[in-house]
């Protein structure tokens, strides 16, 4: 007797844990992301006939879901669409942008994907009776300077200081760098202490926290910081197809992706049931594992990619001793844009040349300047550039 009730316990346990976890459909996610990168939308580009529709799908979305729905014109074809469910004075904002790189480059990943999850979870939500509204915004024009969110956070439709948080989704569905191992990178948290508490909380090991200073302000997150609206950002970063033509819909990983926007979902509804406002810091306390992380991201690109080029590795090397006795901010962000510099090829050269090379002649570590340089030279055809690159290389030897 005593075994059937324990095991009737058991089974009342798991059965309450399943019903606490959202269901991210598969099959929506991916019909959302399959739609907005088709080739018919031709990328999405802000001020063109692709984004336009793209705008016209998601608002038709949230309509569905059951949100009021509003559109944001900033001018030249460019719309925000906005949805929002509740009634209450204070709301949870979900942000994501829907415009992409353009002809040829279909934008599944960056960011068709961030759009389909805030539709997703706005639905999940919906049924969870929280004590706040819910907003989400699919920005356009994110990708000439995050326009779209810009102009949402200068002229906002209800007040920035009724804002809970801004919860912010870009480039999801394909794992940083190509790797076989999944990180998801959260980044914000510094900026409150109910948000780092809530991610605290929910701490999973392939969760890499860490301060936004790292990649400073590449994505939709920027303009409520620069408001002081507490948020924090989300995203598996970038890949091989980053703002090329294989970031198509059939390269993201819809199971892995309904799986992250279920969690994140669950993140949100702790954030919405905060008894208080989160309040914004305006000194950052940044996560006291950052550096360990960091240290960790190296040592797992070396170990699953057996194609790294001799100059990161070096560097690899360099900065995983380095994070283990300093600190310093600049070393956290330096060793950021080595990981970035790899995984994004389109911006190697100039992280390398800029940042990264420079950085090492400021350390008088002439040889790993000489290293970043040669490798920059492998990736840009520019004549200038080249020319500038070979002086450095030349002074330095």
């Amino acid at each position: 007797m005593k075994c059937v009730q324990k095991l009737s316990l058991f089974l009342a346990s798991l059965v309450l844990a399943l019903l606490t976890l959202s269901a991210v459909s598969v099959d929506r996610l991916k019909g959302h992301v399959s739609w907005l990168a088709d080739p018919a939308r031709e990328g999405r580009q802000a001020s063109t006939a692709g984004a336009a529709a793209a705008a016209d799908y998601i608002a038709q979305q949230f309509k569905e879901i059951g949100c009021d729905v509003q559109m944001q014109d900033f001018g030249r074809m460019r719309r925000n669409v906005i949805g929002r469910i509740g009634t209450a004075q204070r709301y949870l904002l979900f942000g994501a942008h829907y415009d992409g790189q353009g002809p040829g480059m279909p934008s599944a990943s960056d960011n068709a994907a961030g759009v389909a999850v805030i539709i997703e979870i706005m639905r999940e939500l919906k049924a969870k009776e929280l004590p706040v509204s819910l907003v989400a915004v699919a920005f356009d024009d994110e990708e000439q300077g995050l326009n779209g969110s810009r102009y949402y956070s200068d002229h906002p439709p209800y007040p920035l200081e009724n804002t809970q948080a801004a919860l912010i989704f870009d480039t999801l569905g394909r794992p940083f760098m190509d790797l076989a191992t999944w990180t998801m990178f959260v980044l914000g948290a510094e900026y409150s202490k109910e948000l780092a508490a809530v991610i605290q909380k929910r701490s999973r090991p392939e969760m890499l926290v860490a301060g936004t200073d790292l990649i400073g302000p590449r994505s939709d997150f920027a303009p409520f910081a620069v408001k002081h609206v507490p948020y924090l950002f989300f995203s598996h970063a970038t890949h091989k197809d980053y703002h090329g033509p294989g970031d198509t819909a059939d390269r993201v990983n819809y199971a892995k992706l309904a799986e992250d926007a279920s969690f994140i979902s669950l993140i949100a509804e702790d954030i919405a049931r905060l008894p208080a406002q989160p309040k914004y810091l305006t000194e950052p306390v940044y996560p006291p594992g950052e550096s360990a992380s960091l240290e960790n991201e190296l040592q797992l690109v070396e170990k699953e990619r057996s194609d790294v080029p001799q100059a990161f590795r070096l560097m690899f090397d360099d900065f995983r001793a380095r994070l283990k006795s300093d600190s310093s901010r600049e070393v956290r962000r330096i060793a950021t844009s080595v990981l970035l510099a790899l995984a994004t090829p389109r911006l190697s050269s100039f992280m390398l040349s800029f940042f990264i090379g420079p950085y090492y002649e400021r350390e008088n570590r002439s040889e790993l300047a000489v290293a970043a340089y040669e490798e920059a030279l492998k990736w840009t055809s520019d004549a200038a550039e080249r020319r500038d690159l070979e002086e450095k290389i030349r002074a330095l030897r």
